[in-house]
Order: C-alpha cells, then sequence, then structure tokens
C-alpha cells in the first residue's frame, strides 16, 4: 500500500513545569526542542514501521527548515516539499507538573502554501492507495482534495479550532480522527455530551468511521453503525506531545495490514507516551507488536 501524508512540519517546544503551574510567573521545569508537526509525526511513525509513505509538506528557508528536511531524509521519506519564504512553522506546548497539555500556541502560517495550485503541479493522487490530512491545511486545500481525490481520505482534526475546517466535507471522508472536545465541535445541535451520541451525530453527517481519543479512558470506533471501545494501556508518561498522531498511525498501519485499528492504535499511543518528544525513535515493528500482545494480555 502506498501511503501519502499532505500536512505540517513544525518545530515543537515541549515545556513541561516542575511544580503546579503559577500563572503569570517564571516556572521550573524542563524544555525540549524537536521536529514534530501533526502530519510529520504520522509519516514518520508509519516510516519506522516500514511502510511506503511519501510526505508533502512546507518547509521554511530558515535554520530550522534545513535540519527538518535532513531529518525527513534520513528516515528515507519521500518528500514533496514547498520551500517557503517565511519561516518554519513551530508550536510552543507548556504541560503541567502531571504532564498534561496546560497551553499550545501554534505557528503554522506558512502551510497555507500548500495550496491548490502547489497540489495540481507536484502531486498525482492516482499514484498513491490512501491519503491522510490534517487540518492545519486551508479550507479550500481541503475543498480540493475532498472534490477531486477518489482514494480513501484520513483526516486528522489537530485542535477544537482547525477541526471545523471539515465540517462541510464529513461525507466525503473515510475517516476522521478527534478528541472528544474537537469531535464536540462537529456535532450538529445535540444536548447530549456522551460519547456514543457524539459519534453518532458525526458518523450520521457522512463520514464512514469516526475515531475518538479520550485521553485514559482509550478509544472509541464508530463504523458500520457499530461501535466499539477499548480502554487505555496503563502507561508512565513523559508528555501526551504526539500521542493522537501516534495512535492515528496505529490505525492506518492496521488498516494497511489488515489489523485491528484501535489496539494497534493504543499500542503506539502507549508507546508515544513513553518518550520526551511527538515521535519514539525507539518505535518498530517488533515493539509495537510486543506492547499488542500485552495489551491482549490484560484485556
Amino acid at each position: 500500500m502506498k501511503i501519502l501524508i499532505i500536512g505540517g512540519t513544525n518545530i515543537d517546544i515541549n515545556a513541561v513545569s516542575k511544580n503546579k503551574i503559577i500563572p503569570f510567573d517564571s516556572n521550573i521545569g524542563s524544555v525540549e526542542t524537536s521536529i514534530g508537526g501533526v502530519g510529520k509525526n504520522i509519516v514518520e511513525n508509519l516510516s519506522r514501521l516500514n511502510l511506503d509513505v511519501s510526505f508533502a509538506t512546507v518547509i521554511g528557508s530558515d535554520y530550522y527548515g534545513k535540519i527538518a528536511e535532513e531529518y525527513l531524509k534520513e528516515l528515507g521519506i519521500k518528500l514533496i516539499v514547498k520551500r517557503s519564504q517565511l519561516n518554519t512553522p513551530k508550536y510552543l506546548a507548556i504541560f503541567n507538573n502531571n504532564k498534561d497539555l496546560e497551553l499550545g500556541i501554534n505557528d503554522m502560517k506558512a502551510i497555507d502554501e500548500l495550496d491548490i495550485d502547489f497540489m495540481k503541479e507536484n502531486i498525482n493522487f492516482g499514484n498513491y492507495d490512501l491519503l491522510v490530512i490534517d487540518s492545519n491545511l486551508s479550507k479550500d486545500a481541503i475543498k480540493y482534495i475532498c472534490d477531486n481525490v477518489k482514494i480513501p481520505i484520513y483526516a486528522e482534526a489537530i485542535s477544537v479550532n482547525k477541526v471545523t475546517k471539515f465540517k462541510d466535507f464529513l461525507n466525503k471522508l473515510t475517516a476522521i480522527k478527534c478528541n472528544k472536545k474537537e469531535a464536540i465541535a462537529l456535532v450538529d445541535n445535540l444536548e447530549s455530551n456522551a460519547i456514543e451520541d457524539i459519534l453518532i451525530n458525526i458518523k450520521n453527517q457522512g463520514v464512514k468511521e469516526v475515531y475518538l481519543t479520550d485521553g485514559s479512558r482509550g478509544s472509541y470506533l464508530m463504523k458500520e453503525n457499530k461501535i466499539y471501545h477499548l480502554p487505555a494501556l496503563k502507561t508512565d508518561v513523559l508528555t501526551t506531545t504526539g500521542a493522537g498522531d501516534a495512535f492515528y498511525s496505529g490505525v492506518i498501519y492496521a488498516k494497511a495490514k489488515g489489523l485491528d485499528e484501535l489496539k494497534y492504535g493504543n499500542a503506539l499511543a502507549s508507546i508515544t507516551l513513553q518518550a520526551k518528544e511527538s515521535n519514539n525513535k525507539k518505535l518498530n515493528i517488533n515493539l509495537l507488536e510486543s506492547v499488542v500482545k500485552k495489551y491482549e494480555n490484560r484485556h
């Protein structure tokens, strides 16, 4: 299976407070810088699992852009790069002493250059079997993809503010992955915040499969009018950055191999939660399978 990912590459700056965060003050903690981005995180995971992946992304002409491009090339990923005169996108995440995200700020202006003209000139969608897109893309780019692409489209929500870009195109998507807050932003006139009701509401808008992650409570899938749920594995968490992207990477890997989507999604999320960065560099097929076996033994 040949997989194309279209989405963001950015510099992740992750700050973790040692103690309870004191607002409007300097907090003691640790700060790590790495190469991230939702699209990039997914493509790195799939590459480490030996899938045939290509990646269309924007990289700035600055120092960070050069580092990011070299990093991706070293992974053996097939790149379709738009080089922007803007700075390479950046994402700042501040985690509290419980390792939960307290605040995130993203500067992703350059990704708007992954526009319709760029895709027309550089991408032949017919060369691929599955497409993954993230909601950093502009709404015009998403509309173009949904109107013209015939292969299955898997969408990643990213945030409450950005997931609504998919709202008008749910009936063109094969699948969408959200956390609970992002999913609520997609529902129509829903009084209940019960996960089952949220899943049904989104599914009724036309998308074939709805994946919902709910932190330590695990993950859900609705397809063919049936809801599936798997609890999360107990994991020693370093940060939650990249965990949702890892879950969806596991889903896509399972799709490519004909395996259980939630089981592999949860297992890959667990592996990533144990890393300081948005990808666990120890990831490989053997590690993933070993965690899946632990999952099966516990559940």
